[in-house]
């Protein structure tokens, strides 16, 4: 009399395709999460097949029938696991998985942009969106942008591969208008994926500039100004000034002044009338102060804006 143990032959096929699988997948370099999602229907092939076996044995003989019961025990544990990995495929989970191990940050350069300014173009506007930015004044009759950015990239390909992923730019009459773009940001149930940049700005010594709705820390480098700037809406502001330069500083409603203060001229508060409330910015009454260098030719506005630091190189 024959003696049939279930159980046994799928244990023994078990070990044997996932050891194959497994083995594969280190020679030519698969993906063993989805090699383990995807083997484990043959757990399924081979129980089947064993049981047809019995059945048919059965008819010419009467076997004695026993469970192999850690053989179907550890057929079961892996049947789960590959159920599991399944489920995960399914949802997305595994992929957002796998995305978060292959995720590395990783710093860049922006794509460079320059564009000849024309004599007709006498203004430039700028939205900064919310990123820090440098802005510096050049003889030369050009507006160039530079700069890195920081990304979490899921492979080799660039977040940023072109200026345009980046900045927006439009002539109109006599102004040339610039925006810098929200960068992709992306979150999901394990991390959220951002980008950043830091930017330098150069835009010709004559050209008046306004810069406005950013929200991160500017700092302004006029380098022989000659025409005017107006600057508006940011966290912090950092001027950095030579003793050559001929600029006045006008600061309007401004929280805080950095730095040293004994160059600034600042304005009495006004007295309030019955019924008016006294302005405050960010919590607490706004200042305006106002600062010469040289001359004082060009005048640099910088209005409704946390703190602001001026430093003066000789």
């Amino acid at each position: 009399m024959r003696t049939w143990r279930v159980g046994t032959i799928s244990m023994g096929a078990a070990l044997f395709f996932l050891g194959v699988f497994l083995l594969l997948a280190q020679l030519l370099k698969w993906d063993s999460a989805y090699i383990l999602a995807s083997w484990w229907p043959v757990l399924l092939i081979v129980l089947g097949a064993e049981i047809l076996v019995y059945l048919i044995t059965s008819r010419q003989e009467k076997p004695v029938l026993k469970y192999d019961f850690l053989s179907i025990f550890l057929v079961g544990i892996i049947g789960t696991v590959g159920i599991g990995f399944t489920v995960l495929q399914a949802t997305g989970l595994l992929q957002q998985v796998q995305t978060v191990m292959d995720t590395e940050v990783r710093t860049s350069d922006l794509p460079a942009f320059a564009l000849p300014v024309e004599d007709r173009i006498k203004r430039v506007v700028v939205d900064t969106s919310q990123h820090p930015i440098t802005i510096e004044s050049s003889i030369d009759k050009e507006v160039s942008v530079f700069g890195t950015y920081r990304a979490q990239n899921e492979g080799k390909e660039p977040t940023i591969n072109g200026v345009e992923d980046y900045l927006f730019t439009n002539v109109k009459g006599d102004t040339l208008y610039i925006s810098f773009k929200e960068l992709p940001e992306n979150t999901d149930l394990f991390q959220s994926r951002y980008t950043s940049l830091k930017a330098t700005l150069v835009i010709p010594a004559t050209t008046s500039l306004e810069v406005t709705n950013a929200f991160q820390e500017v700092t302004l480098k006029p380098r022989r100004l000659l025409g005017s700037w107006e600057v508006s809406g940011h966290a912090d502001l950092n001027v950095t000034l030579s003793k050559d330069d001929n600029v006045t500083l006008y600061a309007n409603n401004v929280q805080s002044f950095e730095g040293d203060t004994s160059k600034w001229t600042f304005a009495r508060p006004t007295q309030s009338t019955e019924g008016e409330e006294e302005e405050v910015l960010y919590g607490e009454p706004a200042k305006s102060a106002s600062l010469k260098v040289g001359t004082g030719e060009y005048p640099i506005t910088l209005s409704n804006t946390s703190s602001v630091t001026v430093s003066i190189a000789n």
